[in-house]
């Protein structure tokens, strides 16, 4: 126990000097020895506390963990510091929640024994307080932006680095995680909103500016492809030196509001465009909007403000009275109203008879009538068809058919004009006349046993018969129908209607189609004799693809008769390898329409197979549509062996040359090694250009190589996993080191392995790449770049060299062909590089073309399978 007084007076004076709240408590009960005023304020208590237990001065602290701290330190001696810690007290007869940060430190005895805690504190509880309030804003403020799906960017444009939310980065394609740089934001801009940004930002960050940033543009996702249209608002801050040194805002998603503004655009400019009239006006009938049509129909100008127009403006007084009295009233909620009325231009003063539908329009969300629309359609041209109809009378009369009409006895009551200038029948002797006298006899029989009962029967009757010129006595051959006409009321047979159709011009037509018939079959007959000398087998087929005519030299050389040939019987006599890719072909031009060729073999008489190659073009019609295949097959067996010993002579001949070149190009290496050792530059240089020509050399071997292994199906290939960007990448770099003139581009958007013969692809490569620097002599660049197509990966090189006319760019793939003309014909090679390639990519699954234009370059692209 601390018992002398000049102790505790030395400690008194230090508490109650102290600017900090701060107490000693003495003992195990932790008697209050000293308290400044300062402590006893933050305790809520006054001076009667000291002297008290701690537990009983300020009991609040019963339940919370400082007596439990004050012992540990009594028994220990170990100072104890907390910092922002909670502690309620009562103040002012409330319980309140307060934060300090304190110390409790032991005050020893001359044994070192503890017998008093040192106690200062500080109130710390509006810091605290202050900081969750910060807190709480940014929480909430977060939330707000997070509710609203607001965006957050911040831009340090000294540093070029951005720091965005995850909102920001999700609108502009970027996951939650990833690291943005400023790079990437602009890499997402869409193409043709990048000046647009570019400028806005230059504006936004130039101190002469107002520093706003107010913008709407697209972003791009470039993993996904999509497309989102964002609204950025933001403002930049400058330093004393007019830099901008922050540049920050926020990002919207405008998409949904861009499309449906895009929508109503849409959907108005139907509703312009739609030839009948479309109104809007309010319930005091002034028009809110109004159609294209509906202005032309009411002589209201396009660019006229509808606003100053109201419905009075278009009726007569008498309609509008109507209108405003029955017909508004009459408007029901579900169905409107529809109905006539008359409408007005009002430039004109026309009076409009239209079909009219009202219908009353909702607020969709409270239900309340705002407005009425209208549709209307003119009914002017309906009047005018129904006033046409009336005319039909005056048609039938002037009608090129004769027309007639009798009683049922008979009696002719009416004779069209051309029904009178047919037989000769003029005026007033029409009605003295019947149908009898101006039918022929057995005319008049075929009426009387036939006719008439028919008509009676079935109220019809339709055949040929004859009628007589009343003048000149001709018999005129007719075909003619008659109808039996039937009182309204009582349905009995009243009269007999006819019209006739005068025969002679058909029958006239009919013997000269017949004798152009036989003209044809004479025709027919010389062309079945022509295809038959041919030495080649000709042949027909439906457009089906069914062969309908073969000429006599397939029974000369086909294992099978013609008849058994026709249709699809001639793919019995055809080889088994041979059959799928050739029913494939021939199924692939029946369906597009092209020119078929293919070269397969077939069995002949003796039970040989002997190649055949097979062409036929289609005959369409004028809108397109095959309506005949004209076919020939060629005997090309001899032809075929032909190539084959010159495959043979090819692959012998290679190879065997391969032996001497390299022993030419060994010997040719040394020989420029001795001839430098020696300082005899000159002819080292010479040896050296000898080497490079034996390089040449050795190329073509190996060109003619690959040729023969590709016509005798030998070309092998070694699948592996590798890197095709490293492949280009590399095989660019090495064409390069050939070539001073030109630059190689490199643009290469594919980043993922392949699966494939390395070799091969890169033999591809290189000759396309090597033609580029070739073809394009007074050109400076040559583009390589690649795409990424899913399964597929492309390749093309691009160069701005001589180029390949249009009906050349289909043979360039073919062997041992070259471009030819004034100039091109001086570049060298044998024509093959073009056909191996394009065999290698053919052979991996792939496929090769090309693009160009005569004196501006060409482009040559292959796809290749990723597996």
């Amino acid at each position: 126990m601390l018992t002398n007084i000049l102790e505790w007076s030395g400690f008194s004076s230090l508490v109650e000097a102290s600017p900090m709240p701060t107490a000693i408590y003495e003992g195990p009960d932790m008697i209050i020895k000293i308290a400044n005023q300062a402590m006893l304020d933050l305790w809520g208590k006054d001076a009667s506390s000291i002297g008290k237990p701690l537990s009983v001065a300020v009991p609040e602290l019963e339940n919370q963990p400082f007596f439990g701290l004050l012992a540990e330190v009594l028994k220990t001696g170990v100072t104890y510091q907390a910092k922002e810690d909670r502690a309620d007290l009562i103040v002012n007869g409330k319980i309140q929640t307060f934060y300090f940060t304190f110390t409790y430190k032991a005050i020893k005895d001359a044994e070192g024994k503890t017998v008093a805690i040192f106690n200062t504190a500080a109130d710390v509880t509006e810091l605290v307080n202050t900081r969750k309030q910060i807190i709480e804003t940014k929480d909430r403020l977060s939330f707000a932006l997070q509710s609203a799906e607001v965006g957050t960017w911040d831009l340090d444009p000294i540093n070029n680095h951005v720091v965005w939310d995850n909102r920001c980065k999700e609108l502009f394609g970027f996951s939650g995680d990833t690291e943005v740089l400023y790079a990437d934001v602009l890499n997402c801009i869409h193409p043709e909103d990048e000046d647009r940004v570019q400028q806005a930002v230059a504006k936004a960050i130039d101190p002469a500016k107002t520093g706003a940033y107010d913008i709407r543009y697209r972003t791009v996702d470039r993993n996904h492809q999509q497309i989102r249209w964002v609204h950025c608002k933001g403002k930049a801050y400058f330093n004393k030196d007019n830099v901008a040194y922050r540049f920050a805002g926020t990002a919207v998603d405008i998409t949904a509001e861009v499309s449906g503004r895009r929508r109503e655009q849409q959907l108005l400019s139907l509703v312009d465009h739609n030839i009948d009239h479309m109104s809007i006006a309010d319930m005091d009938g002034n028009l809110i909007y109004m159609n294209n049509a509906a202005r032309r129909m009411l002589g209201v100008d396009q660019n006229a403000d509808i606003a100053q127009y109201s419905a009075i403006d278009f009726y007569t007084p008498k309609e509008l009275a109507r209108v405003q009295g029955e017909i508004i009233h009459a408007i029901s909620h579900q169905s409107g109203w529809q109905g006539v009325i008359s409408l007005k231009n009002r430039l004109t003063d026309d009076h409009i008879p239209c079909q009219v539908n009202y219908i009353l329009i909702k607020d969709p969300v409270s239900g309340e009538v705002i407005g009425r629309g209208a549709t209307a359609r003119d009914l002017r041209p309906e009047l005018k068809a129904k006033a046409d109809l009336q005319r039909l009378a005056t048609i039938v009369e002037i009608s090129e058919d004769f027309c007639n009409y009798c009683d049922i006895q008979g009696n002719t009551i009416y004779l069209n004009r051309a029904g009178s200038k047919l037989i000769g029948l003029y005026n007033d002797d029409v009605h003295t006349k019947t149908l009898y006298d101006y039918h022929t006899t057995s005319s008049n029989q075929l009426i009387n046993e036939v006719v008439l009962d028919e008509l009676k029967r079935s109220g019809k009757w339709s055949g040929r018969l004859e009628l007589i010129h009343q003048e000149t006595g001709e018999i005129i051959p007719i075909h003619k129908q008659m109808f039996m006409i039937y009182e309204e009321i009582t349905n009995e047979p009243v009269a007999i209607a006819g019209i006739a159709r005068d025969l002679r011009p058909e029958i006239a037509a009919r013997r000269l189609i017949d004798e152009k018939n036989a003209e044809l079959n004479n025709l027919v007959k010389e062309l079945n004799f022509l295809a038959d000398s041919q030495p080649a087998v000709v042949w027909t087929s439906t457009p089906d693809g069914n062969l309908d005519y073969i000429n006599q030299r397939w029974s000369e050389r086909g294992s099978i008769p013609v008849e058994e040939a026709l249709g699809s019987g001639w793919t019995t006599t055809m080889h088994p390898d041979d059959v799928p890719v050739t029913v494939k072909t021939w199924e692939y031009s029946l369906e597009s329409g092209d020119p078929y060729q293919a070269e397969f073999r077939l069995k002949d008489k003796d039970g040989n197979y002997r190649w055949w190659l097979v062409r036929a073009l289609p005959l369409k019609d004028e809108d397109g549509n095959v309506i005949k295949w004209y076919g020939s097959n060629m005997d090309i067996s001899d032809q075929k062996e032909l190539e084959k010993q010159k495959d043979n002579f090819l692959a012998v001949a290679s190879h065997e040359l391969k032996t001497p070149v390299t022993s030419i190009k060994a010997y040719a290496q040394v020989m420029e090694t001795l001839f430098r050792r020696s300082g005899d530059t000159r002819n080292a240089d010479l040896v050296g250009k000898m080497d490079k020509q034996v390089n040449r050399l050795n190329s073509l071997i190996g060109d003619l190589l690959d040729v023969t292994k590709i016509n005798s199906g030998r070309m092998q290939f070694n699948h592996t996993t590798f890197d095709f960007n490293e492949l280009v990448e590399e095989i660019s770099e090495t064409i390069q080191l050939t070539t001073q003139k030109h630059i190689i581009h490199r643009e290469l958007k594919y980043n993922r392995p392949i699966t494939g013969d390395k070799e091969r692809i890169g033999q591809v490569i290189v000759n396309l790449l090597s033609n580029a620097v070739k073809y394009s002599p007074d050109a400076n660049r040559i583009v390589v770049y690649t795409e990424d197509q899913g399964s597929n990966v492309q390749l093309c090189v691009q160069d701005f060299g001589i180029g390949i006319s249009k009906e050349k760019q289909d043979k360039v793939f073919e062997q041992f062909y070259r471009v030819s003309g004034t100039r091109e014909h001086t570049f060298p090679g044998l024509g093959l590089g073009l056909y191996i390639s394009s065999e290698i990519v053919k052979r991996m699954g792939g496929e090769i073309s090309v693009k160009s234009v005569k004196g501006k370059g060409s482009t040559f692209c292959f796809t290749l399978p990723i597996e």
